[in-house]
């Protein structure tokens, strides 16, 4: 078609948009706790939350790209819609195969680079399966079952996630949301420890005078 050369073009900007919104999303629950955006967006730093990442900025640009582009093409709905189940499936596949087939300690940049390469994968599928000849108009009824689902997945396992590894969040040792903000509870923790130990030191220092 004609106007695949336009799609492509939305698709590698999609990328980079998804990235940013997905940086974003990482954050946004600590920013503004509330049940809403606990269903939409990462609670701890376990691999299940951290699919959330990507889920809502993916809608958020498919909508978009639909009204410029995608509209024109039969297969875009359902294309777009399996795309949020195959992100989910490669972060799940890489992560594991790093940390724990690899035997690679879990760094930031590493899930910066897996999320990066799930969002390319899962935008240039979605490109792939649009511009097919063959037409899959017929499964568009489909796509918003899938993105219910995988919604009401992430609600519900936001509140109720079972002790299994993939709902553990070993930053705070715990599952679902952590209420007390581990990371800075540790950082002023730390800061305290290093307070006491330098007030002890003073404090036999001065005995010693």
């Amino acid at each position: 078609m004609k106007n695949n050369k336009v799609l492509l073009t939305t698709t590698l900007i999609g990328m980079v948009v998804i990235l940013t919104l997905a940086t974003i999303w990482h954050f946004i629950y600590g920013w503004f706790p509330s049940i809403p955006m606990a269903l939409i967006a990462p609670v701890n730093e376990s691999p299940w939350e951290h699919i959330k990442m990507f889920f809502a900025p993916a809608i958020i640009w498919y909508i978009i790209e639909y009204i410029i582009v995608g509209k024109r093409y039969k297969n875009y709905i359902f294309a777009h819609g399996m795309s949020l189940v195959l992100m989910p499936i490669v972060m799940f596949a890489m992560f594991y195969g790093y940390r724990d087939l690899l035997k690679i300690p879990e760094r930031l940049s590493y899930d910066i680079v897996v999320t990066t390469i799930a969002i390319i994968l899962g935008s240039l599928f979605a490109y792939r399966w649009t511009i097919k000849r063959k037409h899959y108009d017929k499964y568009n009824k489909v796509t918003p079952i899938i993105v219910l689902v995988l919604f009401t997945s992430y609600a519900i396992l936001t509140y109720f996630q079972p002790k299994w590894p993939l709902f553990y969040d070993r930053h705070f040792d715990g599952y679902g949301i952590n209420t007390e903000g581990h990371d800075h509870s540790h950082d002023e923790d730390h800061e305290d420890e290093e307070h006491e130990e330098h007030e002890d030191e003073e404090h036999d220092d001065h005995d010693e005078e």
